[in-house]
């Protein structure tokens, strides 16, 4: 009865989320190909109590499936590809949530509740940081030509647009009357947005994003400075001069 495995073999499963009972149980099923849970207590020499929590386990895990053999349940190994396709859908999730957490870590390192950037590659980084805050809608009040300073606009378009789109997340954006916001406002449909439009007098030199219980003020490329703020009351404050302004704007 073999049950001595390389050791690389333990250790990769180890490393890969199993626990040595599982790992051990997981090897004996692929040597086996369907079993029952009398063979496994067999294989493995665990008790067939000890088996069933840890079989649940795999299978909630997608490391197991269970079938029919004539009248008898079997438990069938997933095969090692298998696991390489899981591991690849966490790194996926993690992927995806990890610049939302990275905005938790740098909020809290930044003192009380402040997040600076600089440059064209912090301006990336901002964008990334609030696309990826869960939040569903923001708000945006901007000359239509400051965000131009740290990134092309086929940039603007193509990444963070689209980006925006592809999670579902909408604009309500004031925007300074002009030959750009005339330009801008003509795609809001397609690019889910909606603007409304400030008098061509308004002096916006920098842009100003409320999300979430957040506020980011971006700077001219002058000042080359990004701040995200994080503070309910702020927060609620500019969501309610946005909201007074919005009101009286002039309506597309």
């Amino acid at each position: 009865m073999r049950m001595h495995y390389p050791p690389e073999l333990l250790t990769g499963l180890l490393a890969w989320g199993l626990d040595k009972k599982e790992a051990k149980v997981y090897l004996a099923a692929l040597e086996l190909g369907p079993t029952s849970v009398l063979e496994l207590a067999r294989r493995t020499q665990l008790p067939r109590t000890t088996l069933y929590p840890i079989l649940e386990r795999l299978k909630t895990q997608g490391v197991f499936r269970m079938g029919k053999k004539k009248t008898t349940t079997v438990f069938v190994a997933e095969p090692p590809a298998r696991l390489a396709e899981i591991m690849h859908e966490r790194e996926g999730q993690v992927e995806r949530s990890i610049h939302g957490l990275e905005l938790l870590q740098e909020t809290a390192q930044g003192g009380p509740g402040v997040v600076f950037y600089e440059g064209t590659e912090g301006f990336k980084r901002m964008w990334k940081l609030v696309l990826h805050s869960g939040v569903k809608e923001y708000r945006l009040l901007t000359s239509g030509v400051g965000l131009r300073d740290y990134v092309k606009e086929p940039y603007i378009i193509n990444r963070i647009i689209e980006e925006r789109k592809k999670l579902g997340i909408k604009s309500y954006q004031l925007i300074r009357d002009g030959r750009v916001a005339r330009q801008i406002v003509a795609k809001d449909h397609e690019e889910l947005r909606e603007s409304r439009l400030l008098p061509s007098t308004a002096e916006l030199p920098a842009t100003v994003l409320i999300f979430a219980n957040q506020v980011a003020f971006i700077t001219t490329r002058r000042e080359n400075t990004m701040i995200i703020l994080a503070s309910g009351d702020v927060a609620m404050t500019y969501k309610t001069l946005f909201d007074l302004v919005w009101e009286k704007a002039q309506r597309i």
